[in-house]
């Protein structure tokens, strides 16, 4: 092997090596965390005007609530992440108390809701002008509403997408959010039959943080 020959394949294997290494220092930084927080978590109530809503795709009914006591709360450190997977964690959501009137469901029924799941984890897909697109896994909610037939129960679980985050609002956003199933739903008919065992469930929700949070990708 010449001498020309020699330095050429060295020249080509420092400019293999040096791609890899570009290559690997973009993935090691494809995701970037900005938590105003020390301890990494986040919260946020529902947005004024807004309201948390979960339908029942077959039968129509929802139930809904409004005011600050519907809350969310998770955790996202600052940092680099290698990519969207696991970017943040759900840990709390939080609809409303019985009884205030803020929360309600088919025909009058108040209700409250709340986390059953303490691990919803939060995996990003997409960033666009600041805005972050992905999806929440490990979801699990429960229902809980006097009726006029008795005490009404339920938990709706799954994953669920349609989830967004803005930058430059801090609003973490659910819109019409799939993938949600409704388990475990009271068999003594105090669901009046309008929400039932195996239904597909829509959720839409808004929520401010307290302290907003910045997620970028290049």
């Amino acid at each position: 092997m010449t001498i020309v020959q020699r330095l050429g394949r060295a020249a080509a294997g420092a400019v293999a090596a040096l791609g890899m290494s570009v290559t690997q220092a973009a993935a090691a930084g494809s995701w970037t965390v900005s938590n105003p927080r020390s301890d990494g978590s986040f919260s946020g109530v529902l947005k004024d005007g807004f309201q948390a809503e979960v339908e029942d795709v077959a039968t129509g009914q929802r139930l809904v609530c409004r005011g600050p006591r519907s809350r969310v709360r998770g955790s996202m450190p600052s940092g680099p992440y290698p990519d969207g997977a696991g970017l943040g964690t759900v840990t709390e959501f939080v609809w409303g108390e019985p009884g205030t009137g803020s929360c309600y469901g088919p025909l009058g029924t108040t209700f409250s809701a709340g986390s059953v799941s303490t691990d919803m984890e939060f995996s990003a897909d997409g960033y666009a002008g600041g805005t972050v697109t992905g999806r929440l896994t490990g979801v699990d909610l429960a229902f809980a509403a006097d009726t006029w037939l008795g005490h009404c129960t339920m938990r709706i679980s799954g994953s669920l997408d349609r989830v967004t985050y803005s930058n430059s609002t801090g609003e973490l956003s659910i819109t019409g959010g799939t993938g949600l199933t409704m388990r475990d739903v009271s068999t003594d008919g105090s669901c009046m039959g309008l929400l039932n065992e195996g239904d597909q469930v829509r959720y839409s929700a808004a929520f401010v943080l307290d302290e907003p949070l910045t997620v970028t990708s290049p």
